[in-house]
């Protein structure tokens, strides 16, 4: 398996990197620390699963997190 992917050709040339700025990376981790807190509250009956994904969307609206389109 190893072998195959040694023989993948790389040119750092045609890397096409998008430098992420710290501002960034500052509403990611927010909007983590909001969303564990969110499932924490939810796991303790303290709100709903509706109000769970109101509220996320809401944080997905203020925070606009990078990766939260890959949840689901």
């Amino acid at each position: 398996m190893m072998e195959a992917a040694n023989l993948l050709p790389y040119n750092p040339q045609e890397t096409n990197y998008t430098k992420i700025t710290q501002e960034e990376i500052q509403r990611e981790v927010d909007y983590w620390r909001a969303y564990k807190i969110l499932q924490k509250m939810l796991k303790a009956g303290l709100i709903s699963e509706e109000e769970f994904n109101k509220i996320d969307k809401l944080n997905r609206k203020t925070f606009s997190p990078m990766y939260a389109q890959l949840m689901a």
